[in-house]
């Protein structure tokens, strides 16, 4: 029978108004608005009431709990004051849906929330509060809700302006009972999407949605009063949209696409494989783990080597000067320098030590013979010695013998030197070196550099201008990569922007091996823009582009062979629908100065820099459901930087210098050892001769005498005659 009660015995409010209701079998909730007095600045306040049905009063329904929102201070909702909610507005619009569970979702759309309770269905007197959604600062957020089977959920979103001019409509489906529910939660799916599209003859405005008895199926309605029907479907397979151009619109199963898998029915979309997973398109409904270190992002369709996302530079940084630039002190360093490992073999001071050990042996060995023989023979081999090494005396020129045994050591550091000299003039240019084994520093070079920027309004010099009409005239292949996708080339279209106009242009290859889409496409000049349309729905992992071009050489100027990729990933993001990509070329120019002559090599080569941001490239599991674009675009600016770099590179010696610079390292050589000669005569050798006089026994004192005073005597005749010739020799001149 229909019972029906005064709404005073019920409202403990008089002036409460009701906006939405709903039902379950032993209470209900409404909400609604209640009127403040008349001081106040809200005028109307929201409000949700929980009824009981267990009343004795011939089962009337009574208050039992309420539960009013309340706005944050500071944020736009608290600054409403709902002075025109006594009548009705559409933008007051509220929904309340309860499960068999208790849960209960109300909507606001005014304030853009919907507010998630429970209720105790055995017991139904309070309405817990559990969490709430926001939707940001536009109103629509819960215009019409309604649970469905498993604890899924489906929220009516649609954006209005605070004026309420409608932006958009969509449906979030999401899984509370896994997933819980709040303003951060990312919805299982929404509707509309990229491929599940609304009907050519279903309007973009939703009014309202409701689910069947058994909570399995939805009904969405238009404003124009057109229905949609989303029959669900079993795992493995969404809800596809027919536009057969009439209303009611019913859903039919199909497949889920490569990349995502759903593993039970209901009436959502099909998820994105979890990373580390692939579904490429014969997957049940799991998606399959993929190989350990392969490629396998978001959404990803077979397992890709990491080596396809290498990149590939063609320009490394120009090489620095060395510390010293100067020959003469590379070369004194590298004579007098002893290093561990190889380098002590290779170490000219090394060799000159061993010597210098040989010929300290020897010396020890003559004072033996000297001291402690006197029979004829061994005075005779000591004579001979003595001769032998007098004629190889550089020091004293031929005087002392044993400045002919340390001349052995110079003459051992003067050919590293020269063999030195000799490699290290080899080595340049840099790029025709090989390692230089010839001295304890492989990397070492005869050359020094110079990096510089230069305007490229500064007018050239004959002889740079034809590397840079080189450069300019260098034909580009635009090569872009779509990594772990199935999208097959018939889904791609192209344009290029010629002036103002966007002209379609044409591919030099394209396919698709092991799920990486390849496309080369020439490109008509250097500085362009380039759009590629994929009209295809499948995921992409990962984004590869790079370009290539002819090399040229001639006998003085070389333009090398471009050929260059960059990879853009990121491991638990899938790449977005919008792809904008800045690409800037600078023009390297290398000079290398000759060794002989005023005629400089020329080498030149482009080194790009890609512009993108990271954050509009790729997109999280969150922004991809959320996304209704069935089109992925991908638009390039190639354009080039205002300025070139300029490396110069030229020899740190030259042929005549080295030749200059060895011979003067001889010389000092032997100056050097003269000197410690000299200091010998000067200091050592009185010195020695006092000590000896004094241990020595009288005889052989007095026959030292005689026998330096005859040298003495031999020495003045020596002088008188130098002395006689020289005096000739003036007179003569």
């Amino acid at each position: 029978p229909l019972n029906i009660w005064n709404g005073n015995l019920i409202w403990s409010d008089n002036s409460f108004i009701p906006h939405a209701i709903d039902i379950s079998d032993n209470f209900a909730v409404v909400a609604g608005f209640i009127k403040n007095d008349s001081n106040s600045t809200v005028q109307y306040n929201p409000i949700i009431y929980l009824l009981n049905f267990n009343s004795t009063d011939n089962h009337r329904p009574y208050i039992v709990n309420v539960y009013q929102p309340t706005a944050t201070p500071g944020t736009w909702q608290d600054l409403l004051t709902n002075s025109d909610a006594g009548t009705y507005s559409a933008k007051y619009d509220m929904s309340v849906s309860i499960n068999e569970q208790g849960n209960v979702l109300v909507g606001m759309q005014f304030i853009n929330r919907v507010f998630y309770f429970s209720v105790n269905i055995t017991n139904p007197i309070t309405l817990n509060n559990i969490s709430r959604f926001t939707n940001g600062r536009s109103i629509g957020n819960g215009k019409s809700i309604t649970w469905l089977s498993n604890g899924v959920a489906a929220i009516m979103i649609n954006t209005y302006t605070l004026d309420y001019i409608w932006s958009s409509s969509q449906i979030y489906f999401f899984d509370i009972y896994q997933d819980g529910y709040n303003s951060n939660s990312t919805p299982l799916s929404v509707f509309p999407n990229s491929h599940q599209l609304v009907p050519s003859s279903f309007n973009s405005v939703f009014l309202n949605i409701i689910s069947s008895v058994s909570s399995s199926s939805l009904a969405l309605l238009d404003n124009k009063g057109s229905i949609l029907i989303f029959s669900p479907t079993q795992a493995q397979f969404y809800p596809f949209i027919q536009d057969t151009g009439s209303s009611p619109f019913i859903t039919t199963p199909k497949a889920c696409m490569p990349g995502t898998y759903k593993n039970k029915s209901g009436i959502h979309d099909c998820l994105l494989c979890p990373t580390g997973t692939k579904n490429p398109g014969n997957a049940s409904d799991q998606c399959i783990s993929c190989l350990n270190g392969s490629f396998c992002p978001l959404g990803s369709v077979a397992d890709i080597s990491q080596s396809a996302l290498n990149s590939i530079f063609q320009v490394v940084p120009y090489p620095q000067s060395p510390e010293s630039t100067i020959f003469d002190e590379i070369l004194i360093h590298s004579m007098f320098t002893i290093g561990p490992g190889r380098c002590v073999l290779i170490s000219p001071l090394f060799w000159a030590l061993v010597v210098a050990g040989v010929v300290i042996i020897i010396i020890i060995i003559m004072e033996i013979l000297k001291l402690c023989t006197k029979d004829a023979r061994s005075k005779r081999v000591r004579h001979i010695v003595k001769c032998t090494f007098r004629h190889t005396d550089l020091i004293g020129e031929g005087e002392f013998w044993i400045g002919g045994l340390v001349s052995f050591s110079i003459l051992v550091l003067v050919c590293f030197a020269y063999a030195f000299s000799s490699g290290y003039l080899k080595q340049y240019p840099i790029e025709t070196s090989t390692d230089s084994d010839f001295t304890c520093d492989k990397t070492m070079r005869n050359a020094k550099f110079d990096t510089n920027i230069q305007s490229l309004s500064i007018p050239r010099i004959n002889d740079e201008q034809e590397m840079f009409d080189l450069l300019n005239n260098q034909a580009f292949i635009l090569n872009i990569g779509f990594i772990n996708t199935l999208i097959k080339c018939d889904a791609i279209s192209l344009q290029a922007q010629f002036g103002t106009t966007w002209s379609t242009i044409r591919w030099l290859d394209c396919n698709n091996v092991n799920s990486i889409l390849t496309l080369s496409i020439p490109l008509p000049y250097q500085h362009i823009s380039v759009q590629v349309f994929l009209a295809d729905t499948k995921t992409i992992g990962a984004l590869r582009m790079g370009l290539s071009g002819v090399g040229h050489e001639s006998e003085r100027y070389t333009l090398r062979e471009l050929e260059f990729y960059e990879t853009f990933s990121i491991n638990k993001q899938i790449l977005s629908h919008t792809l904008p990509v800045a690409l800037v070329m600078t023009k390297i120019i290398n000079e290398t100065k000759p060794m002989v002559g005023e005629e400089s090599n020329y080498g030149g080569i482009f080194i790009p820099t890609f512009t993108v941001d990271m954050n509009n490239l790729f997109v999280t599991n969150n922004q991809y459901v959320r996304s209704s674009s069935s089109l992925t675009t991908l638009t390039i600016t190639i354009s080039e930087t205002p300025y070139y770099v300029k490396n110069v590179q030229q020899p740190i010696t030259r042929k005549s210098e080295v030749i200059f610079r060895c011979v003067l390292f001889t010389v000092v050589c032997i100056e050097i050892f003269g000197l410690v000669f000299l200091s010998y005569k000067l200091a050592f050798k009185p010195l020695y001769h006092a000590i000896m006089r004094k241990h020595r026994p009288k005889e052989e004192k007095e026959l030292s005498y005689k026998t330096q005073a005859d040298q003495d005597s031999r020495s003045s005749d020596s002088s008188r005659i130098r002395d006689i010739n020289t005096d000739y020799i003036s007179s003569s001149l």
